[in-house]
């Protein structure tokens, strides 16, 4: 059985046999360091190392995962591409980087997986974290993805559990290699279900690099904790439907799946059912390189393992028939710019395509039915990399649900001999759009990132039949990663006055109003909410009123493919619609059900352009199309369930800018609560939203409570205090320890949330009077009745207060204890002069 990757590492004595290039300090060797941490912000729940991408997830082996993250989640096992999280259905057992490259006419390989088990990359400190989310107490200004590891390791390093050349019959050589491996995470829900993985890989080697390739191998393991595993399949996915119709994007994607989805005895899929599909695909690679795909599983009837080859390259993997063995085996492998067809198709006899001869009958089979497997991404040969100089390499690991819809497919339809059928009936659909949302979040479409001019490659669709008007779709980038992605629109700044019982909001949308969505181009504003909570979390803000704007709808056309009614358009006002349909008496309402008796009929001209702007193909088609209006369309006044209803918001007046030598206009709001808690302070917020993104299914984006809010106490504000001369007013009075509820019930103003709100136990300094009605400045001393100063304080006081016409007294004396029952004198100085009152205490 395999040893603890957790003890070999950490114990110098049984690792290290020696060290060439290793970091060191003076004469002394830096020990290796093995560090485990876990992307867990998303759907999918990862544990990455410090030392490669992936690492051996042996179910019998000793926790090895950081206390940190297993306290955070409260879990007691290892995570490797766990999906959904928490569920223990693992989709991997090992994989990691590998890089070949021919030095000293040596051919060398480093790689921690591509063959057997190996551990030729060691790391010399622990993981570093970073998040860009605020509030996080790992934020980052510099950060670019909600949860954000860092690691550096190296290839220098060879110990007692380096890989084994049995070829060459000698241990791991070493090439000279830095890693700067960054891994990222997101929470958003487009980018939840994958993983991306960027490198810098460095040449410190001393000597120039020859010839090198660079790719990924993993060997996936699908089942959950405690049930069976070993019936894994693969393939490559290549090309897909574009997001645009009569349009084909290449994706490249590798995939790996349990054959069946495992349905229980009674053929059905339960909680644990490993339904979902892994995926890889490489967002940036060097150039110069061949794309290769290659794959093997293991039989009963080989001693290694078996995979599809060339028939050039029949001898390339002996003794073995798939796994490759020796640095030149796997370097060979990595180059020959195969791309292997899927598992599934093993059975059949691919020798007049150009490939060797298979295995006996039943082997084929057996492996075609599912079996232990292991693929490889890769890129190469390279240009030469001189000393010092860095390659990139950037991939994603994605997750796809509902692969398995069906949990007779592969009992009714698996043919080995004709698979489509089964095929078929498995749903990459998701697959695909995680695998499009990763690579648009590299590398964002549309964006000239390095101001050249180019920005990426599009599509021009929807044309009406003048071709005058036409939907430009980005999806492909420039090459130059961004790190972008979909964003809501910011939300608006605003002002507030407040009066007993009462607030004021004021905003107006110049920002969110005339601002272009990243990915669309388009400005797609669609609206406010404003939100209220006593906490600035955002599960705790609850929606007051919403403004959308008014009159604008969606088209809606049929698609005859999935018999059903999808969205083809972004929102237009009803004007904007005539001038699309060339037709001034145009109404969407007159076309606003999903029928074909009332549906327009017209005839739309998809034209399909190369990067250049060269036509390349004109698709002509009859349509069928409604129209539906766009969100609730609430603005000032809105349909309630049976009347006209005035909004809370509403829309004050209008002002224009000039933007790109467009004259655009935007909105001033305002909007009035009364009748509220004086006593209780709010937290307001106002987010904008958009109307999201129906060609890469994105819903609607809103911006977050949390980053818009502010602290308000519903009294005067200071201002009106001074411009009024009002006084200063104290509560409670008397305040009481204990006092009866409106249902004759003992409680107190903890239990009622007005002291300590949100905190499990009450804490004596927790306790407040306050006192109101003060100017900006003032001191306040509270006295006994015989003259004896109880306690003094300066307002503003940061512990006391946020807000410039209240503070606080927390009834702790100025030797710092509870006071007692009783009658205290107050009395306030400030620029309003100086005012006197009493108030009680009843403890």
């Amino acid at each position: 059985m395999r040893s603890s990757r957790t003890i070999a590492v950490n114990v110098a004595s049984a690792v290290l046999l020696c060290i060439l290039g290793a970091p060191a300090t003076g004469e002394h060797l830096i020990l290796p360091v093995f560090d485990l941490r876990l992307h867990y912000v998303g759907d999918i729940w990862y544990g990455v190392p410090n030392d490669g991408p992936c690492w051996a997830c042996y179910r019998d082996q000793p926790p090895a995962l950081s206390h940190k993250d297993r306290d955070a989640l409260r879990i007691d096992w290892d995570p490797c591409f766990e999906f959904p999280g928490r569920s223990t259905v693992q989709y991997l057992e090992t994989g990691g980087l590998a890089i070949g490259c021919i030095r000293h006419m040596d051919t060398l390989v480093s790689s921690s997986a591509l063959g057997f088990w190996t551990y030729e990359f060691m790391a010399y400190d622990t993981i570093r974290e970073s998040s860009r989310v605020p509030g996080s107490r790992y934020y980052s200004s510099e950060a670019i993805s909600d949860q954000e590891y860092f690691t550096t390791f190296y290839d220098t390093s060879v110990s007692s559990h380096s890989g084994i050349d049995f070829i060459e019959n000698r241990r791991h050589r070493p090439i000279g290699l830095a890693f700067h491996q960054t891994s990222h995470s997101w929470s958003t829900g487009f980018a939840k279900r994958f993983i991306i993985f960027e490198y810098w890989i460095e040449n410190i080697s001393g000597d120039t690099l020859h010839q090198c390739a660079v790719g990924l191998s993993l060997s996936p393991l699908v089942g959950y904790t405690g049930g069976t595993f070993g019936d894994g399949t693969c393939g490559l996915l290549r090309e897909v439907p574009g997001i645009v119709s009569a349009t084909v994007d290449t994706l490249d994607v590798a995939w790996a799946a349990d054959i069946d989805g495992k349905p229980t005895r009674s053929g059905s899929y339960f909680e644990r059912s490993p339904t979902a599909v892994l995926g890889v695909r490489i967002l940036r690679a060097p150039m110069g390189g061949n794309f290769s795909f290659n794959w093997w599983g293991s039989t009963s009837g080989t001693d290694y393992a078996w995979g599809p080859r060339r028939q050039r390259d029949q001898l390339r993997f002996t003794p073995s028939q798939g796994m490759p063995l020796g640095d030149r085996h796997r370097y060979r492998m990595m180059t020959n710019g195969e791309i292997d067809y899927d598992q599934v198709y093993c059975a059949l006899d691919h020798y007049a395509e150009g490939w060797s001869p298979n295995l006996p009958q039943d082997a084929m089979r057996e492996i075609a039915q599912g079996t232990w497997i292991s693929f490889v991404l890769s890129y190469g040969p390279l240009p030469d990399i001189p000393p010092g100089d860095s390659i990139p390499f950037t991939f994603a690991l994605i997750a796809g649900a509902n692969f398995h819809t069906n949990p007779r497919n592969f009992a009714d339809n698996f043919d080995p001999m004709n698979p489509k059928r089964y095929l078929d009936n498995l749903d990459f659909t998701d697959l695909i759009q995680n695998a499009c949302w990763a690579d648009w979040i590299f590398d964002f479409p549309g964006v000239d990132t390095d101001g050249d001019g180019y920005r990426g490659k599009y599509h021009v669709t929807n044309c009406n039949p003048s071709g005058t008007v036409c939907d430009t779709v980005w999806y492909k980038g420039d090459g130059i990663p961004d790190w972008a992605g979909p964003q809501a629109p910011s939300s608006p700044p605003f002002e507030f006055s407040t009066a007993p019982h009462k607030i004021t909001l004021r905003w107006n949308g110049a920002i969110p109003e005339t601002s272009r969505d990243q990915l669309s181009r388009k400005r797609d504003w669609e609206g406010y909410r404003v939100y209220s909570s006593r906490f600035d979390v955002d599960d705790k803000y609850e929606l007051i009123a919403s403004w959308d704007k008014p009159d604008d709808f969606t088209r809606w056309a049929y698609q005859s493919k999935t018999n059903d009614w999808k969205q083809v358009s972004y929102p237009l006002t009803v004007d904007q619609w005539r001038a699309v349909m060339d037709d001034p008496e145009f109404d969407p309402l007159d076309h606003s059900h999903p029928s074909f008796e009332s549906a327009y009929r017209d005839t739309i001209i998809d034209t399909v352009v190369d990067v250049h702007g060269t036509i390349i193909e004109i698709v002509p088609r009859l349509r069928y199309s409604y129209w539906i209006p766009e969100n609730a369309n609430r603005g000032n006044r809105y349909w309630g369930a049976d009347r006209w209803e005035d909004n809370l918001i509403q829309k004050v007046g209008e002002q224009d800018t000039i933007i790109d030598s467009d004259t655009l206009s935007y909105g001033i709001y305002e909007m009035t609560l009364d009748n509220l808690n004086a006593a209780i302070p709010l937290y307001f917020a106002i987010t904008a939203y958009d109307y999201g993104d129906y060609v890469r299914n994105v819903t609607t984006l809103e911006g977050s409570p949390h980053t818009n809010s502010q602290y308000c106490h519903l009294l005067y504000s200071s201002d009106v205090v001074i411009d009024s001369g009002l006084q200063v007013s104290v509560f409670p009075n008397p305040y009481k320890i204990q006092f009866k509820d409106a249902f004759g019930d003992w409680t107190s103003y903890y239990r009622e949330g007005y002291e300590g709100p949100g905190k499990p136990v009450m804490d004596e300094r927790d306790r407040r009077i306050w006192f109101i009605n003060l100017p900006d400045t003032a001191e306040i001393n509270i006295y006994t009745l015989d003259g004896d100063l109880v306690r003094k304080i300066l307002h503003p006081d940061p512990f006391l207060t946020t807000y410039p016409s209240i503070v606080g007294w927390d009834l702790i004396s100025r030797n710092t204890q509870a006071v007692v029952s009783g009658i205290y004198i107050w009395r306030v100085d400030s620029r309003l002069g100086r005012q006197i009152g009493k108030l009680v205490i009843i403890k």
